[in-house]
């Protein structure tokens, strides 16, 4: 009985020992190797094993990123190792809302519209219509628009807002720590060599008090997804900060949505010496960095390289806040602002302001039209609503001055029904 109990056991012993042989000869020679970091890179797994769930948003992105397209993507870095999955993570966690189109994707430096090109160039064409080869013009001339005066009665400001990034630096979303402090000494010390009207002073966001910070909207932390899922808010506020002037109508936003975002603002309708004042501005900072050995990124194709696509281009947003009691609850205002490429934004309005229909108007076209083309596109624009408001003021019929393709025709709503 011990002889059988023994043999039964060596048995046993043996059948565990032959199976264990064989699972790892099949490991070994007919399984998938463990993948090898150091020579391959990070483990590619299917595509649609990593593919991300897009099938609800509402962002260009999602429009474009098929599951072969990411696989061939996903495993390409930028010199400063920016991912697709790092450039597309905002776009995955922000559904986006159909009446506000959203790139969904954010550059980590210069490099990132060459290394995924497939991706953005399709976001390109399809946000602002330029296709791979087309150049974009430059014209900063501010004397060439002559009839930049709006009225003011129902245009109440003006702001102008031109983005900047600096040669050999990673953008906001994949800068390191060390590389946001350098360029905010840099850029510092540059400001400071400012003079005549542009001579002011640098405060760190930090040491803003809450009533200032208010005037100028600047939240103790980002609100918006759109900087927080994008990593551009890492370690905010640090190194971060605000320039003005000593009359407070030129600012400058140091590391924030991009390096650098020059703004002028001033009351009233004269859109032509705002943008004389930008214009100037930039100069004379552009002037003072090239001192300093650096300059900002141009590209022949794509303008001035920023973070968000969008943005590419002229890099410059014209945005007025404007009066439009009637036409702001005329259910065709959509489609009408959608004809001359602009688009509405109630952020900052109290309830009360947007009851009367004050809201702000902003250009969406920056890439393959220079700054005094989108100055001049913009101010025919907002002239012609103003004719729609006053013709709804006396009571009369807007169909036929509406902008053609014909816009949908429907009954005017509330206000407060419509999206922002």
């Amino acid at each position: 009985m011990d002889f059988l109990s023994n043999s039964r056991f060596l048995g046993l012993v043996a059948l565990g020992c032959g199976v264990y042989v064989t699972r790892e000869v099949h490991m070994m020679y007919f399984s998938e190797k463990p993948w090898d970091r150091k020579q391959h890179g990070y483990e590619r797994y299917p595509p649609r094993g990593n593919f991300p769930d897009l099938r609800l948003h509402n962002n260009i992105m999602a429009n474009h990123l098929t599951p072969d397209l990411y696989e061939s993507l996903r495993h390409k870095e930028t010199l400063f190792g920016f991912t697709l999955d790092q450039a597309i993570q905002v776009g995955v966690d922000n559904l986006g809302v159909p009446w506000q189109r959203a790139s969904g994707i954010i550059a980590g430096d210069s490099h990132s519209y060459e290394v995924f090109a497939p991706l953005f160039d399709a976001i390109i064409e399809e946000y602002h219509g330029h296709k791979k080869r087309n150049l974009h013009p430059r014209d900063m001339d501010s004397h060439k628009i002559d009839e930049g005066q709006l009225d003011s009665d129902y245009v109440l400001s003006i702001r102008l807002h031109a983005r900047r990034s600096l040669r050999g630096y990673a953008l906001p979303a994949g800068c390191s720590r060390s590389t946001r402090r350098i360029l905010e000494d840099l850029i510092y010390a540059v400001l400071m060599r400012l003079g005549g009207e542009f001579a002011g002073e640098y405060k760190p966001l930090a040491e803003f008090s809450d009533s200032k910070r208010g005037s100028l909207n600047l939240p103790s932390h980002p609100m918006s997804p759109v900087i927080t899922c994008s990593g551009r808010a890492r370690d905010w506020p640090e190194s971060r900060g605000v320039f003005f002037n000593k009359d407070c109508t030129f600012f400058v936003f140091v590391n924030q949505d991009d390096h650098l975002q020059f703004r002028c603002f001033d009351i009233g309708g004269n859109l032509q010496a705002v943008f004389d004042k930008l214009v100037r501005g930039l100069a004379a900072f552009e002037r003072e960095l090239k001192k300093s050995g650096e300059e900002f990124i141009w590209d022949d194709h794509l303008g001035y390289i920023v973070s968000d696509p969008i943005h590419l281009g002229t890099a410059l947003e014209v945005r007025v806040r404007v009066k439009l009691h009637h036409l702001s609850t005329d259910s065709r205002l959509r489609w009408i602002l959608k004809a001359y490429k602009l688009e509405k934004k109630r952020t900052g309005l109290s309830k009360g302001e947007m009851l009367a229909g004050i809201m702000y108007l902003h250009n969406t076209q920056t890439l393959g039209v220079s700054e005094v083309n989108s100055i001049r596109q913009l101010c025919d624009a907002v002239k012609r609503l103003i004719e729609l408001e006053r013709m709804l003021e006396q009571g009369q019929d807007i169909e036929d001055a509406l902008p053609l393709p014909p816009v949908p025709v429907g009954k005017s709503i509330r206000f407060d029904t419509l999206g922002s």
